[in-house]
């Protein structure tokens, strides 16, 4: 493959996350689970410039920690993962689903894919370009883990590198 162009930004939060922002928590004998999954309205890199973007990759870096500063409200995370959408077209597949009895087996995604990144799937790679990118919308956070101190919230933060990698249409 070519040489890719690439660019980045990050996202970056500390919260305290409590039953509206999507935190749960429950007890099993005398170990304490909780997990949070929060909708992100309008979380979203706008691709500008006069030409548009295949995408080809998208990469993830960082951590999602719980903060010492915050004892009261500190958990150890687990896991995390962001589902993002990618406002585009998939390039020509190489075939097509049959109907299936049911729409919830097995979907295509012609334009508009949505993708999960996390913490053990940090990065995806395409063998076609997504064409035309325009947005990469980050539509809901999720961590869990262990060993929270509190029954109602948890403290929460991050600071994540996106990493896109593209080449611009025609080239």
């Amino acid at each position: 493959m070519e040489c890719l162009r690439s660019f980045n930004f990050t996202l970056r939060n500390q919260s305290n996350y409590g039953a509206s922002e999507g935190f749960l928590y429950w007890q099993i004998n005398s170990n304490h689970y909780w997990q949070i999954d929060q909708s992100l309205p309008n979380v979203k890199y706008l691709v500008q410039g006069f030409k548009n973007i295949n995408l080809f990759k998208i990469e993830m870096t960082g951590d999602v920690v719980s903060s010492p500063s915050f004892a009261t409200y500190e958990a150890l995370v687990q896991n995390w993962k962001w589902d993002l959408q990618i406002v585009g077209e998939n390039s020509s597949s190489v075939g097509q689903l049959a109907p299936a009895q049911s729409p919830d087996y097995m979907i295509t995604q012609g334009t508009n894919p949505f993708f999960r990144l996390a913490k053990f799937q940090p990065a995806i790679t395409f063998e076609s370009p997504i064409q035309s990118a325009k947005e990469i919308i980050f539509t809901n956070f999720y961590c869990d883990g262990i060993a929270n101190k509190t029954t109602t919230s948890a403290q929460v933060g991050f600071v994540i590198n996106v990493t896109i990698f593209y080449k611009y249409e025609g080239e």
